[in-house]
């Protein structure tokens, strides 16, 4: 699965990263341990709005913001927001939830790694060390993700967000079962066209050998509080001797 992760560009260089036009509507600040429910970047594929609110007849890729954790539009409320943050490979394109957003509302979500916690031995038993898993060169990764709108009787439209995963391959599986689906650049464009329905030939695992490379950083346990933020999260950290404290 997918339960934290880290976006700490700035919008701009998001939006030239992804070939989209910044219409995000404040400055992102960098963060480093984004959590359910936080706001995020997302890119879609829509037609623009002129500041009359007119419709543009073409879409444009665009960078915008969402909240982590998908409230479908027929949802009566948004409680189950933190429970929607990811959305399974093999049945996104008939899970109720997500079904609808699969066809019409598919997204990019932009970040440099993420976390996961990976399970080990210690003197008092198993403990889980996190690690941050992001690629050796440095360069922004695309998540696969889908998006959708919702509002309440009155009030102001939300949109939300979900990140797709799938099954760990390789070294990842070392760490988990799951990863977020990694997006190359060459399906970008597939994957946000709204006219098509079903682009599951782009949905490949990822694999190590012709895709990212990607290191698997072991990093403090300061990051297993949602409300740490900082650099220092993503530093490396000493790993511990086997079947010593943490």
């Amino acid at each position: 699965m997918c339960a934290r992760y880290v976006s700490v560009r700035s919008d701009d260089d998001i939006s030239a990263e992804l070939d989209a036009v910044n219409a995000v509507d404040e400055p992102t600040p960098p963060d480093y341990n984004i959590a359910p429910t936080d706001p995020v970047r997302i890119a879609v594929n829509r037609p623009l709005r002129a500041e009359s609110g007119e419709r543009a007849a073409a879409p444009t890729r665009q960078l915008r913001s969402a909240r982590w954790g998908l409230v479908p539009s027929w949802s009566k409320d948004r409680k189950g927001a933190a429970r929607l943050i990811n959305a399974r490979l093999e049945t996104v394109a008939t899970a109720p939830a997500f079904r609808h957003a699969y066809a019409r509302r598919r997204c990019l979500v932009p970040a440099d790694g993420w976390y996961e916690w990976q399970t080990a031995d210690s003197v008092t038993g198993p403990r889980k060390r996190p690690r941050f898993m992001t690629p050796e060169d440095g360069h922004l990764l695309a998540f696969a993700g889908l998006y959708e709108f919702w509002r309440a009787a009155g009030g102001p439209t939300l949109t939300t967000c979900t990140i797709l995963t799938a099954p760990a391959y390789g070294v990842l599986t070392e760490v988990h079962d799951r990863m977020p689906l990694l997006l190359p650049r060459a399906a970008w464009t597939r994957w946000l066209d709204p006219s098509v329905a079903d682009p599951s030939d782009v949905l490949e695992v990822w694999d190590q050998a012709v895709g990212e490379r990607l290191e698997l950083r072991p990093v403090s346990t300061e990051v297993n509080s949602v409300k740490a933020d900082g650099a220092q999260l993503i530093d490396r950290a000493d790993e511990p001797e086997p079947g010593t404290l943490f």
